[in-house]
């Protein structure tokens, strides 16, 4: 079957014709994103990576049997583009059922000090008296087997943080302060003057610091400008800048201390569709990974700094090395009429060009529509069941690199190596694209679309 493309442009083209792949739903194998095989399909959830001679391990958060018992399970890859998975690293006691273990592992991290690994994590369990989320340990000396370690469980103090029974305590993430030359440990918790019948109010990021990384010693919590605590907290440096990534938004300071504020264009990357991500250091980069995105893991991306506490992310330069056959290749044409026959799954590599006041539209399928609007300084993914519109800073005397990728379950959208916007939907897409244009201004200098065979 070939792949057709039907369009009148104005001026000189290039046209690429070529085989189309068998894009069979039953037998495509997703190229760019990790997919958990396990017995039932269920959501990869909070995710939590760690980076450990030359190997990017995540453990997530799932619950294989479709109950509340929530596992950490376990994959990983050298190139972030193949995976190999591993056992649950942590799984409920199902011989206590309304013990802290009981319920289910929720978020944490990974932290190694003189060859062993340390697994700090929730135990959340409402059915426990005691409180439904306590801090807990295991330990492992090769990152697959994992031993709890209860006798170093931690409780709320009750004086700085709330130790009622339906307390927020959770989500600790361990990195090493230099200047204190000590541990420090940011969670999700309530001030300890929060109304308890009130969930999930007067969150704070919670702050512990230890020197052997078991002993906590239980602060006063992190200082914020004009904002609240987030779940999932990542904390990370780039520069001289510190940054807090929560499960909803991030914020940034001029010191680890805070105070943390939301930066003024924009305070979230990539929300709603993608939620309780954290990034890891490889010793060049810090790699992003995101969860609750259907039953598969977003593609890896790289965040970096922009100016003035913004946070950018860009596609990790592995992906690009899946998208071997290009089948669509296209220069300096107008707006094309019509539609453009496609694949089901494809990477559409492009760059226009604007006026001040342009705007432009990629519909993918007939269903979700990508416009960028210079006027606005906005981009917006809009389909029936999804619309949603952010800050997208472009700058018109330049050409704008627009990249989409539309793969599995997932369109992910990215302007300027910069903006990113994604979307979960059900099934393929109609095999067509259209693109739309405000006025004659907008031209497009590059149309590429390549696929894995």
């Amino acid at each position: 079957m070939k792949v057709i493309f039907l369009f009148h442009f104005s001026v000189l083209s290039t046209c690429l014709f070529s085989q189309s792949l068998n894009n069979a739903t039953q037998d495509y194998n997703d190229p760019i994103h990790f997919t958990p095989q396990l017995p039932i399909k269920k959501t990869v959830g909070d995710v939590m990576p760690f980076y450990w001679n030359g190997e990017y391990h995540i453990f997530y958060l799932t619950n294989p049997m479709g109950n509340h018992d929530v596992n950490w399970e376990h994959c990983s890859s050298t190139d972030l583009v193949n995976w190999k998975e591993y056992p649950p690293a942590l799984k409920p006691d199902p011989n206590d059922p309304t013990g802290p273990e009981g319920g289910c592992m929720f978020t944490g991290c990974i932290t190694e000090k003189d060859d062993v690994f340390y697994a700090w994590y929730t135990s959340w369990n409402p059915a426990n008296a005691d409180g439904r989320e306590f801090l807990s340990l295991a330990t492992s000396s090769d990152l697959i087997n994992w031993t709890k370690r209860p006798e170093h469980r931690i409780a709320p103090d009750g004086i700085t943080y709330a130790n009622h029974r339906n307390r927020d305590f959770r989500d600790p993430q361990v990195f090493w302060n230099e200047n204190k030359k000590e541990y420090w440990m940011h969670i999700l918790a309530n001030d300890a003057s929060a109304d308890p019948d009130e969930v999930g109010r007067g969150w704070k990021f919670g702050l512990l610091t230890s020197k052997d990384l078991i002993k906590w010693e239980q602060l006063p919590y992190v200082k914020f400008e004009n904002a609240e605590g987030d779940e999932c907290p990542d904390y990370f440096k780039i520069g001289d800048t510190h940054y807090i990534n929560g499960c909803h938004r991030y914020y940034y300071a001029d010191n680890i201390e805070g105070p943390y504020k939301h930066p003024a264009f924009s305070r979230t990357l990539d929300i709603p569709s993608i939620r309780a991500s954290k990034r890891v250091w490889d010793g060049k980069r810090h790699v992003w990974f995101g969860g609750w995105s259907g039953d598969v893991m977003p593609m890896p991306r790289e965040v970096y700094a922009g100016p003035v506490g913004l946070l950018y992310m860009k596609p990790v330069e592995e992906v690009y090395s899946v998208y071997k056959n290009k089948v669509l290749d296209l220069s300096e044409i107008s707006l094309p009429s019509g539609e453009i026959d496609v694949p089901s799954y494809y990477f559409l590599d492009s760059e226009v060009t604007m006026s001040t006041y342009s705007k432009i539209s990629f519909i993918f399928g007939g269903q979700y529509t990508m416009t960028l609007n210079s006027d606005t300084q906005q981009l917006s993914l809009i389909g029936s069941d999804f619309n949603t519109t952010i800050p997208c800073s472009v700058d018109t005397d330049k050409s704008v690199k627009v990249q989409v990728f539309i793969e599995g379950p997932l369109i992910e959208c990215f302007i300027n190596d910069r903006f990113p916007l994604s979307v979960v939907v059900k099934g393929p897409l109609p095999k067509k694209l259209v693109i739309e244009g405000r006025d004659e201004n907008v031209k497009i200098k590059k149309l590429q679309g390549w696929t894995v065979q």
